[in-house]
């Protein structure tokens, strides 16, 4: 055995096991394993994860608020669009792979064994962005899977069209867009379904990003689906609309949606940041979680932007993800925080198609072990990390020590 993990604590086991590790893969998992191996690590109670799954993330636009230079002074999405038009412009090569770089080194550090970007396909230039990515992706791909999306208003423009089919042939994994956000959503739909249907990609679209009630993207984005028989290959983002519908008209659309089998990812750091400005009183403005999960739909949920025009919050950090969404869906049972876990571990794998994800033998060796004995506590109050793992190896592992030096009665935690 490579690694033999003592006294773990799994949160679907009563007691604790070990874990033994070989050949990048769960060998097995049972209490007091006697076998040898080259390391072991003494968990004393603490809980292990499977590697955290991150749906949706944006690494071209990046920290670009981390000096402060590009500023979005209302807050809205429209305006974070034209912001990021302008500063992308000067972003160089080199300032993407920085900003990458330390991106996946912090997603790595919280845990994240696989994430999905979406990259801005809208002119030949963003290909330059597109291929200082796919460089750092090579070069992290022993610590991270990354997916990515090629984004833009598809069926727009003839050079858009062609930048997006250019960057499927150059390694982008996916079909992206924003059929909400163009003239004309149904002509958009059909154009990304074709360059679906032609590279055998699948999709992944942000959808009904609006505070407008009318909006039927969703829906007709469900409809294409099934009628291109690729149930289960496409991925929603945001459905925002969805929470600002009516009771009788929603229930339509996710009725819908489950029978097109769209994986439906939640993103509520952003969407809370820029949805409803101006409005009273002000909404959560993220989509019916919980009204979805009830339909059978899978739900997962990612970081979105972090620190850039669109954002100025946010840290890779899929557990504090789950707290969020927790929050924000009105999701405080037991059974519910189990789901919010499910969003960003399970349910974002799923939708991912990551084979074999899991704690389970035979499975990929993607692990995170967490400074915690109580699994409450995943969700609930994000706990440090102490090492992630990725198909056996140990790609990073944190200490800390903690000195009390005035203390004058007793502590109680």
């Amino acid at each position: 055995m490579d690694w033999l993990l003592t006294n773990a604590r799994l949160t679907d086991h009563a007691d604790t096991v070990d874990i033994a590790i070989a050949d990048g893969r769960i060998a097995q998992i049972g209490p007091a394993l006697a076998l040898p191996a080259a390391q072991r690590w003494e968990l004393d109670g603490r809980v292990v994860l499977p590697g955290l799954v991150d749906p949706h993330v944006h690494l071209d636009k990046t920290y670009l608020n981390s000096s402060g230079s590009y500023p979005n002074r209302s807050g809205t999405l429209l305006e974070a669009i034209d912001v990021w038009r302008t500063a992308k412009k000067e972003r160089t090569r080199s300032d993407v792979r920085a900003a990458v770089r330390r991106a996946l080194y912090t997603a790595i550090t919280n845990g994240v064994t696989a994430m999905r970007t979406h990259i801005d396909t809208e002119e030949p230039s963003d290909l330059e962005t597109l291929a200082a990515i796919l460089e750092v992706r090579d070069e992290f791909r022993y610590a991270i899977d990354l997916q990515i999306v090629a984004l833009a208003f598809a069926g727009t423009s003839p050079v858009i069209d062609r930048t997006m089919a250019d960057a499927l042939a150059l390694g982008a994994d996916s079909v992206g867009g924003a059929p909400a956000l163009v003239p004309d959503p149904q002509a958009s739909l059909s154009t990304i379904f074709g360059l679906a249907q032609r590279t055998g990609k699948p999709i992944d679209l942000h959808i009904d990003e609006t505070e407008d009630p009318t909006s039927r993207t969703l829906f007709a984005l469900a409809e294409m689906t099934i009628a291109a028989g690729m149930q289960g290959q496409v991925t929603a983002g945001h459905c925002c609309s969805l929470a600002f519908t009516d009771d009788a008209d929603a229930g339509k659309i996710i009725e819908k949606v489950a029978e097109a089998r769209l994986h439906v990812v939640t993103l509520p750091s952003c969407n809370l940041v820029l949805m409803g400005r101006g409005m009273q009183p002000t909404p959560r403005g993220v989509t019916r979680v919980k009204e979805l999960l009830a339909a059978g739909v899978n739900v997962c949920a990612g970081s979105d932007n972090v620190q850039d025009p669109f954002n100025p919050f946010g840290s890779y950090d899929p557990l504090e993800t789950a707290n969020l969404t927790g929050h924000t869906a009105h999701m405080t049972g037991e059974s519910d925080l189990r789901a919010c876990l499910g969003m960003v571990t399970s349910r974002a794998a799923h939708a991912l198609g990551l084979p074999d994800y899991g704690l389970t033998v035979g499975a990929p060796a993607d692990l995170l072990v967490l400074d915690t004995m109580t699994p409450a506590d995943i969700v609930t109050a994000p706990p440090p990390r102490l090492a992630t793992f990725k198909a056996g190896r140990l790609i990073v592992r944190t200490q800390t020590e903690r000195e009390w030096t005035h203390l004058t009665g007793s502590v109680q935690a």
